[in-house]
């Protein structure tokens, strides 16, 4: 069923349930960040692995004062064993010898004549083993974002390799014969100002752009670059992005080149400003039936809006992500807004507090240059931020 003017928030509903998630890839830990995990992660060791020193100092059994036997090497299991009122030197992450009751840290210990003097709690300063984590406890969840934390705790619990869901393919196609793609603008043109950030953003969200077009305003040149990207055995592509020619003009071809691939449209048109004029459909590439078309405004504001709002929505269901929830925020003065519709409000946040920034009109790009996000305004709905990748 196509949603025609959908509200914004069942439009983001149906931007995250209408794709699945994309074939996984195992990778090395090296190369796992921003990568989306495809399997749950469950620890492959106890954390610690041995009862370890949780401070540099002497390992000791029984009561003081300790006579020095030796040293705890780090990194080896020491083949000595404590006995009543025995020691050893050890740092921290030192494996605890058999024997070993507490840690006496360096500063709150005095050496006398091969004697250590010191007071001493049972179990002190020392780490048990599984503390952090028992084997087989599970660390990290399916649909999670890897970042350098979490891929430093699977390799602290034994992983080299994590499955991970492939990153989508996108081949994007900026439209228009007004466009120009360097230098100042002359003659009645305007300079792309999409062209240089989309696939940036794009990056952020997780995918590959590994098609990025410019293409004039004629619908069979459209629908041949178009054949060509998705039809290509090398690059398997998931996901069509387009700019301009989304609405009903004498030289708005998007809806007739998705009709020229069988598309079912899944979104037409969103009750919000700016962003009004998108459309999500599917269509079919050679033996996958569930290839992405997004196809956004022209103006610039208004192609950015919509593509943080549903187009990441689609990249997180093809990456097999966690959707992720908005949060709310209060703003610093309350914003206008068309009746049955929301508003997507370019913001900065200080001091708790989201700001609107200058400049909103749909096709300028000062405001939302300056914003560190979009405040989403609706009647009798929270209001609610939607981050700009950085």
């Amino acid at each position: 069923m196509t949603l025609i003017e959908a509200s914004w928030d069942a439009a983001l509903a149906i931007s995250r349930d209408s794709f699945t998630s994309l074939p996984t890839q195992s990778l090395s830990l090296s190369d796992a960040n921003g990568r989306v995990l495809a399997i749950d992660a469950h620890s492959l060791c106890n954390l610690p692995a041995f009862e370890t020193s949780a401070m540099d100092g002497w390992v000791v059994s029984g009561s003081g004062p300790w006579k020095i036997i030796g040293e705890v090497k780090t990194g080896q299991i020491s083949d000595i064993s404590l006995g009543v009122s025995q020691c050893l030197a050890i740092a921290t992450g030192g494996v605890i010898p058999d024997g070993g009751q507490a840690v006496v840290q360096w500063e709150f210990a005095q050496e006398r004549d091969g004697w250590i003097h010191g007071a001493s709690e049972l179990g002190a300063n020392i780490r048990p083993a599984g503390a952090e984590s028992k084997k087989g406890e599970l660390l990290i969840c399916t649909g999670t974002l890897l970042n350098p934390p979490k891929i430093g705790l699977l390799a602290a619990a034994g992983y080299d390799e994590v499955i991970v869901t492939r990153r989508p393919r996108i081949a994007l196609f900026f439209l228009g014969d007004e466009l120009m793609h360097s230098g100042v603008p002359v003659d009645g043109l305007v300079r792309d100002a999409l062209g240089p950030q989309l696939p940036a953003m794009l990056t952020a969200f997780g995918a590959e752009v590994v098609v990025s077009d410019c293409v004039t305003d004629d619908l069979d040149l459209l629908v041949s670059k178009i054949s060509v990207a998705i039809q290509s055995q090398d690059i398997a592509i998931d996901m069509v992005i387009t700019t301009g020619g989304t609405a009903d003009g004498p030289r708005d071809f998007i809806k007739s080149a998705i009709a020229a691939f069988g598309g079912e449209y899944v979104i037409d048109r969103v009750k919000v400003r700016p962003g009004y004029h998108i459309l999500l459909a599917k269509i079919a590439a050679q033996e996958r039936k569930n290839v992405a078309f997004l196809a956004l405004p022209g103006n610039p504001q208004s192609a950015i809006a919509a593509l943080i709002s549903f187009g990441r929505p689609v990249i997180d269901a093809l990456c097999g992500a966690t959707p992720t929830v908005l949060s709310t925020v209060q703003m610093s003065q309350e914003m206008k807004v068309q009746e049955g519709f929301a508003r997507l409000v370019p913001s900065v946040i200080e001091n708790n507090m989201c700001i609107p920034t200058d400049y909103l009109s749909s096709h300028m790009l000062r405001g939302v240059a300056a914003a560190d996000g979009f405040v989403l305004v609706s009647a009798g709905s929270p209001t609610r931020w939607l981050p700009i990748p950085q």
